[in-house]
C-alpha cells in the first residue's frame, strides 16, 4: 500500500475550502471509529505512568466507587442480563440454548442471547448464566471460558461480554484482594464494560484494578502491562487523548522490551499507539509506525488474522482522516475498506465489531464522496 497524500490541492479556492471542511469532519469521525476499535489486550508497566499524581488521585477514588461494592454485584448482574436479552430479542425468538436446550431458564426465567461470537446456527444461542456456569466449571484449569467461546475460540463482545464480566465479578468478588481470580475478574469486568460502550464505568473499574495491583505488589510485568493498557484504552474512548498517548507510548516500549517486535501483544500495542497519534492528528508518526506494523503482522500472523486486518483498517483510516488527503485518496481508501469489509465478513461474520466498524467507516466515506462528487448546479439555476 503506497502513500500518496502529497497531491496538490484543487485549483478552485472555494472547492478547496469545502474539501478542508469535510476533512475536519472526517478526522473527528475517523478518530471516533478508531477509538471504538481500540484493543483492550495490551498495557504498560505501572512504573511508567505519565501524569502519575493525577492518575493516583483518580485511582484512589475508583477504589471506593460504589460500582465495585460486593453488595451491588448481584443487582448489576441481573440488570445487565436483562439488557443483553433485550438487545438480542429480535434474533432469539423460537430458539433454544445450545447448552441447556431450553428457551428460558427454569429458575430465573432468563431469556437467550445471540451474536456474541462467530458461531452460527444452533450454537449461536445461549443463556448468559449457562455460559457463566461453563466458565466456573473449568476456571481452576483455565480462565479463558469467561471471555472466549469454547466452540469458535473468538472472544465474546458487546452486551454479552459485559454480562459475563459481571457474572465473573459476582463469582469472585468475595475472595481476598490478593487472590489472582479476583484480580482477573476485575480486569474482565472492565473489558466487558468497555465492549458494551460503558466507558465511564470501565475507566472507574480499570483505575481500581491498577490501584489494587500496585497496593498489593508482586504482580508480573505482563499483568501490569495488560491493566495499564486497558486504562489507556479507556482514556482514548473518553476523548482524553493526551493521557492515552503518553501511556500507550510506554506500553509500546514495554512490550518491545518484554516480548520483542514480532509478538502479537507488541503489534496490538503498536496499533493502539498509532490510533492515539491519529486522534491527535499526528499522521506522519502514525504512518511510520503502521507501515512497519503491517509488514510484521502479515509475515508473522498472516493476511486474514484479525490483528493484521485491524492494522490495515487503521492505516486506511489514517488516510481518510488526514486534512491533506485529496478526493482520489478518499476514493482509494474506500476501495481498500470495501476489500477489508469483505474479508472481515467472510472470516469473522457480520456481527463482529471489526466488520461493523468497517461498515460504519464505509458509510461515512460514501456520504462524503457523494457530496464532493456531485457537480454544482449550472450558473443561474441555483
Amino acid at each position: 500500500m503506497g502513500l500518496c497524500l502529497s497531491a496538490p490541492p484543487p485549483a478552485n479556492a472555494e472547492n478547496d475550502t469545502e474539501l478542508k471542511h469535510f476533512h475536519q469532519e472526517l478526522a473527528a469521525e475517523a478518530a471516533a471509529v478508531l477509538r471504538a476499535m481500540d484493543s483492550s489486550d495490551s498495557s504498560d508497566d505501572g512504573s511508567h505512568v505519565a501524569n502519575e499524581e493525577s492518575d493516583a488521585v483518580e485511582a484512589e477514588l475508583a477504589v471506593t466507587s460504589p460500582l465495585l461494592r460486593p453488595d451491588r454485584a448481584d443487582q448489576k448482574y441481573k440488570e445487565v442480563i436483562d439488557d443483553a436479552v433485550a438487545a438480542c430479542a429480535d434474533y432469539t425468538a423460537g430458539q433454544i440454548c445450545y447448552i441447556c436446550k431450553e428457551a428460558v431458564t427454569e429458575e430465573t426465567n432468563e431469556g437467550l442471547v445471540s451474536g456474541f461470537c462467530a458461531c452460527r446456527g444452533d450454537l449461536s444461542f445461549a443463556h448468559v448464566s449457562c455460559l457463566a456456569r461453563q466458565a466456573q466449571v473449568v476456571a481452576e484449569r483455565t480462565f479463558d471460558r469467561w471471555h472466549t467461546c469454547r466452540q469458535c475460540e473468538q472472544e465474546y463482545h458487546g452486551v454479552v461480554s459485559c454480562a459475563l464480566g459481571w457474572a465473573c465479578w459476582k463469582t469472585y468478588v468475595g475472595r481476598p484482594e490478593a487472590d489472582p481470580a479476583r484480580g482477573m475478574a476485575m480486569t474482565l469486568l472492565g473489558n466487558g464494560l468497555s465492549s458494551a460502550q460503558r466507558h465511564e464505568d470501565a475507566l472507574s473499574v480499570r483505575l481500581a484494578d491498577l490501584a489494587t495491583r500496585r497496593r498489593i505488589g508482586a504482580d508480573s510485568e505482563e499483568n501490569m502491562l495488560i491493566v495499564q493498557g486497558n486504562l489507556a484504552g479507556s482514556y482514548g474512548h473518553l476523548g482524553r487523548h493526551e493521557q492515552a498517548l503518553r501511556v500507550w507510548k510506554e506500553v509500546y516500549s514495554g512490550r518491545l522490551e518484554l516480548n520483542g517486535v514480532e509478538h502479537e501483544n507488541t503489534l496490538m500495542a503498536a496499533n493502539n499507539y498509532a490510533s492515539s497519534f491519529i486522534s491527535l492528528e499526528r499522521f506522519e508518526e502514525a504512518w511510520s509506525l503502521l507501515r512497519k506494523t503491517i509488514a510484521v503482522a502479515r509475515r508473522v500472523l498472516g493476511e486474514n488474522h484479525e490483528l493484521t486486518l485491524k492494522t490495515r483498517v487503521i492505516y486506511v483510516m489514517t488516510r481518510y482522516a488526514d486534512n491533506n488527503a485529496t478526493l482520489d485518496d478518499l476514493r482509494e481508501a474506500a476501495t481498500m475498506l470495501e476489500e477489508l469489509e469483505r474479508t472481515a465478513r467472510r472470516v469473522f461474520g457480520g456481527e463482529h465489531p471489526l466488520t461493523s466498524h468497517i461498515e460504519i467507516s464505509l458509510r461515512a466515506m460514501g456520504a462524503v464522496l457523494a457530496t464532493q462528487e456531485t457537480p454544482p448546479p449550472p450558473p443561474g439555476n441555483a
